[in-house]
This record gives structure tokens, C-alpha cells and sequence, in this order.
């Protein structure tokens, strides 16, 4: 089944990272001659060998309206395109100042008085980037309150009236404790209902054909992480319901808050289960946060070894971790691309590794499997639906907590019972498709964060 119908198929997909080459924090300047620091073919080439096909610029090369021929912008799209890469994203302050505002920009006493006198506003102000052969969007305010959407919505808006072709890059806020996000989400409901508020607003504002957010599991701080999977699942739904895009900013990186740790590097097994779960829930570009260490503030700090690269340009063991997972997704990416998230399921057998991220997941039933048991820890099924053919795959893994001592040697005996109208099935584990005779049940053995791919028939 998955050679007839699915290896072959081509399929796009964006990967890249947040704090790209050149993140250096003011260490470095532009001379007139040629770029400093690592804004550089070779910088921008070890950044696309990790896997990483599109750059999100952050603060490397703000553009604030200068002479475009002279301007950081042009120079770093330059390097960029000739090392190979063609989807660069503009951070240009002035629409990042625009989504900064409250309740809309268009309007008596606002910015612009009418919906033409923003238009011929970003027209001329992106007239040189958006003809830049690099040039794929406009990226506004980071994870922004609920009541700055209007603001995006005629920021979106205009721009896709000006340049239907632009991406506008809006990451938003993750679901987390109602004392953090009382005043960023939508009055009206339980924590639950405000959060998919919050997203559906976003949406109905700005006519974004995606949903993107960062939320990161690998963190010492266990209960503030139990919203992580539903979180996932609230996102995936709302996709699903709207048939848009699902994107998302996975970890890379540690930081300490306070000077107390707080969230770790993920090894290269809590990458690889990182990513291959997010894939399960839909997800269809992967940014990472970060590249090269983030700026500090008064209260986090990221540590010069917290990231794929030291901010002298070192590689880190995270660096080839990415890499070698990147190369692996790419066995499957063709294939969980043509599939949709419809549902997911769990089961728990131990709680020798907390599980506290299924503690407020929903727990679903399965359209093609009559029931399934594990016999250790926790096992997630994710349920995807090719609506062309019909056909339906399963993603399943062992949430066990990785680094959990206890748990992360101990193998776990997982045996499904799928519809008895499915005879065989194409598995992907290790690396490798395999075609097994059901005869009703299919028996998988995964240790902590390892997954598997199954396309019953």
C-alpha cells in the first residue's frame, strides 16, 4: 500500500529555525564592503545542512525603511538566496509596530483613516523586498493578546490584498494556566473554551489559513507541562474543522529562569520523539527555537551551550542531533503529509515517568481500531485521514519520559486490535516498511519515545 500509493509522492515542507546566522546581539556591524559575523554564504550554509529550507530573519537584518540598495535587509536576502535558500521571511519594523497596537490600526484618530490608505502604506513599504528572488513573507509581533488581532487582521489583510503571494508569519500563544493567560486570552468560559476562543479569532480576524504556536515539553518544571498534549489536540482539532495548516516552533534550546533551570536540551531521542509526535497531530512546518543562543533578560537567561550553535559559532552535539532526525523525517514526511489528524487515543498501564501530559489530554475513540492494551507506562495513538483515497494511518508512541531513569531502557508491549476488515499492514519503525499479516491484532515493542507508522489495508 504505501509503495503503490504513497513513496513516490512529492510534497513541500518548511523547516528553520528562530535566532538564524547573525543573532550575534549587536556584537557585529556592517561595513561597507561585506557582512560580519556569520551573515555569510558559509553561515547560511551550515544553517540549510541541518535540514533547514526557509529563514524566519528575527533581528539579524530588521529592515526600518533605508535606502533598500544599502540596506542589512538586501545584503543578508543576498546571502541567503545564494546559499541556497529561497524562502526568507522580512522582519520589517514598521508592520511589527502596527501589530503592536490595540483594537485596529484603520480608523478615526488610528493610523490609517481607510483600508486604501493603508494598501498604498504597504505597497510602497515592501515595493523593493517583495521583488527580492529570497522573499517569501512578513513576519508581525510574537505571540500576541487576544485584543491585538484586530490590528492583525488589517495588517494581514492588506498585505494579501497588495501581495496575494506573501506569507504573513503570526506565532501565537501555547495553552497554559488561566493565571498566565487570564488577561491574553478572550473573556468567557473555562481555560479550555477561552483558548480555542483565542485561536478562532485569530483566525476569523485575520483570514490566515493556519494555526502556529510554541510550547516546549522538555521541562524541569513537571506541572507546566501537563497542558502540552491537549494543547496539541485543541490546535489539530481547529485545523482539521477549518482545513488550514498546522504549524509549529518545536524546542531547541535550555534556559534558566531566575538563574534556576528550567527547560533542558533535548537529546537526540527526545528530538526524535519531539518531532515525530508533532507529526502525528498534523503538524506541516517545523521552526525550532533556536538556532544560535537567545538574548538574555532580567529574568531568562540562555546559556551559551543551550542551542545548535555557541554564539562563536561552535556546533553542538544538538546541531548533528537535528540534523541526523531531519534526515529521518524525510522517510516519512511524504507519507504524513497526505494524511489529515482526525482523533487520538491513550492508554496508561504505570506511572513510573509522572505521564502528567496526559493527565487533561482528551482520550478518543478510534475509528479503525476496536480497542488496544499496553503493558507499561503510557502509549498515544494518533488516528490520520486520507480523505482522497479513504484510507486511514496510525501513529503510535510510547510517551514514557525519556530521561525518566526508570523508564527510558524498559521496552514496551503495545498490541492493537484494529477493524477486522483489515487484513495486512504497512509498518514503519527503525527506519524501515515492513508489511505484516494483521489477522486482527499487531503487537509493537517501542521503548520511552520511540515511535511507529502503521497503514493497515
Amino acid at each position: 500500500m504505501y509503495e503503490k500509493y504513497y513513496s513516490k509522492h512529492p510534497t513541500t515542507f518548511n523547516l528553520y529555525a528562530y535566532a538564524p546566522p547573525g543573532y550575534e546581539l549587536g556584537d557585529y556591524t556592517l561595513d561597507k564592503s561585506h557582512l560580519m559575523g556569520f551573515k555569510t554564504v558559509e553561515g547560511f550554509t551550515d544553517y540549510k545542512n541541518v535540514g533547514f529550507n526557509m529563514v524566519m530573519s528575527g533581528c539579524i537584518a530588521t529592515y526600518y525603511g533605508e535606502d533598500w540598495q544599502t540596506s542589512m535587509c538586501k545584503r543578508v536576502m543576498d546571502v541567503v538566496y545564494e546559499a541556497g535558500i529561497s524562502k526568507y521571511i522580512v522582519g520589517d519594523q514598521a508592520f511589527y509596530e502596527l501589530s503592536c497596537k490595540k483594537d485596529g490600526i484603520i480608523g478615526e484618530g488610528k493610523a490609517f483613516d481607510s483600508e486604501e490608505s493603508l494598501d498604498k502604506f504597504v505597497a510602497d513599504r515592501i515595493k523593493d523586498y517583495s521583488k527580492h528572488p529570497a522573499f517569501y513573507g512578513i513576519y508581525l509581533k510574537d505571540e500576541p493578546h487576544y485584543y491585538l488581532f484586530k490590528s492583525f487582521g488589517e495588517i494581514c489583510r492588506s498585505i494579501k490584498r497588495v501581495c496575494p503571494t506573501a506569507f504573513v508569519y503570526c506565532n501565537l500563544l501555547p495553552l497554559d494556566t488561566l493565571r498566565w493567560m487570564d488577561e491574553r486570552y478572550p473573556k468567557g468560559g473555562d481555560l479550555f473554551e477561552r483558548r480555542t476562543k483565542y485561536l478562532e479569532l485569530f483566525l476569523n480576524e485575520t483570514g490566515c489559513d493556519y494555526i502556529m504556536y510554541d510550547d516546549y515539553p522538555f521541562c524541569y518544571n513537571k506541572e507546566n507541562k501537563v497542558l502540552y498534549l491537549r494543547c496539541l489536540q485543541n490546535a489539530a482539532e481547529i485545523c482539521r474543522d477549518r482545513n488550514i495548516k498546522f504549524s509549529f516552533v518545536a524546542q531547541s534550546f535550555s534556559m534558566k529562569i531566575n538563574k534556576q533551570d528550567y527547560y533542558w536540551v533535548p537529546s537526540e531521542r527526545e528530538m526524535r520523539y519531539q518531532l515525530n509526535l508533532l507529526l502525528g497531530f498534523g503538524v506541516r512546518e517545523l521552526g525550532f527555537f533556536t538556532y544560535f543562543p537567545h538574548g538574555a533578560n532580567s529574568t531568562e537567561d540562555f546559556p551559551d551551550d543551550g542551542a545548535m550553535m555557541t554564539s562563536a559559532g561552535e556546533k553542538m552535539q544538538l546541531y548533528y542531533d537535528t540534523q541526523k532526525v531531519i534526515k529521518e523525517l524525510w522517510d516519512i514526511i511524504p507519507l504524513v503529509t497526505q494524511f489529515t489528524y482526525n482523533r487520538s487515543a491513550y492508554e496508561v498501564a504505570t506511572f513510573d515517568s509522572f505521564l502528567k501530559q496526559l493527565d487533561y489530554a482528551k482520550n478518543e475513540k478510534l475509528d479503525g481500531v476496536e480497542s488496544f492494551t499496553t503493558d507499561t507506562e503510557g502509549v498515544l495513538i494518533n488516528e490520520l485521514f486520507d480523505g482522497k483515497n479513504g484510507r486511514y494511518l496510525y501513529r503510535i508512541i510510547n510517551v514514557a519520559e525519556i530521561s525518566c531513569d526508570a523508564t527510558k531502557d524498559r521496552v514496551q508491549t503495545t498490541t492493537i486490535k484494529f477493524d477486522g476488515k483489515y487484513k495486512k499492514a504497512d509498518v514503519f519503525k527503525d527506519g524501515k516498511w515492513r508489511t505484516v499479516d494483521l489477522n486482527g491484532d499487531l503487537c509493537l515493542k517501542l521503548v520511552s519515545g520511540e515511535s511507529a507508522y502503521v497503514l493497515p489495508y
